[in-house]
């Protein structure tokens, strides 16, 4: 009964997103100031359903190589919800970096858990990669050398992604985590406001999303970054991850960024700036473990 309950839910509410205030104005924050410079593929379909059309955005690199471009893969936040694949450009001082260091950006569009339910939403991120992986020749693009980022439930993906993608490949070079749920059967049941749909999902299904319960010797090394001060996604859910990974041997860092709530609410700007700063100067050494000889300048 629950099942068709959530099917019918599924359908009649999940066909439209319904954006908050604060995210419609990050997403038009994001469109301003959306990158102009190089070459831009925008809204590249990579995968059709019966009731979407999901698409990708790839900035290529700012300099010229002979040698195929690593990737940075990002996936936005948005509470699984809502959110947009622009708001990646609300980090376009890292974006701006990393394609100046002659690595590929690439942001994606998924369905949320209120348009298709989680295993869809997972299995989408699993498709854009393998879309980016296939064709990898047509954008000279090094389909064994990806980086994944993500913010709140867009680390959360992230972090799902990377776990099950390298228990079979060595292709996911490193993930970066700013405060993504790690445990959504412990975050969700515990929450006195829990989410409408989540009364329709089993624990077996949030375990699925549940990166704390996904750990394996096989994870490359994971950044996590959160606000000491986060009354959405508790800080204590990031610290578990960080022992855990610790615990497995797995090259693991923990940043704590202090006065920061949820989306760093609070911290001060030049806090933020810091914050972003050494995020950006740990991808990059990711990166410039990669030999990419002869590179010139557009």
């Amino acid at each position: 009964m629950y099942k068709i309950l959530l099917i019918l839910l599924l359908f009649f509410s999940g066909c439209t997103v319904d954006n908050t205030p604060h995210m419609k104005q990050l997403i038009d924050q994001a469109k301003e100031q959306e990158s102009k410079e190089g070459v831009i593929h925008k809204d590249i379909l990579y995968k059709s359903t019966l009731l979407f059309d999901l698409k990708l955005d790839i900035y290529e690199p700012l300099i010229h190589s002979e040698t195929p471009s690593p990737v940075y893969f990002y996936i936005h936040g948005g509470s699984w919800l809502r959110g947009d694949k622009d708001l990646v450009n609300l980090y376009n001082k890292t974006m701006h970096s990393l394609r100046q260091a002659g690595v590929t950006v690439v942001s994606i569009d998924y369905r949320f858990v209120s348009q298709a339910g989680i295993a869809a939403m997972v299995s989408d991120c699993f498709d854009a990669i393998t879309y980016i992986q296939e064709h990898a020749q047509q954008y000279h693009l090094d389909p064994h050398h990806i980086g994944l980022h993500g913010h709140s439930a867009g680390a959360n993906l992230a972090l799902v992604t990377g776990f099950t993608l390298s228990k079979k490949s060595h292709d996911i070079m490193f993930i970066v985590d700013e405060y993504g749920p790690t445990d959504a059967v412990k975050l969700i049941r515990e929450q006195d406001n829990a989410p409408w749909w989540s009364q329709f999902i089993s624990d077996a299904s949030l375990d699925k999303i549940s990166p704390l319960r996904m750990v394996h010797l096989n994870i490359p090394p994971v950044y996590i970054a959160h606000g000491d001060a986060d009354k959405t996604v508790p800080i204590a859910q990031s610290f578990a991850l960080f022992k855990k990974l610790q615990e497995e041997g797995i090259p693991s860092s923990m940043h704590v960024v202090k006065g920061a709530d949820h989306s760093y609410r609070g911290a001060s700007d030049a806090v933020i700036q810091k914050h972003r700063a050494e995020v950006k100067t740990f991808m990059l050494k990711q990166y410039a473990k990669i030999k990419t000889p002869n590179k010139s300048k557009i």
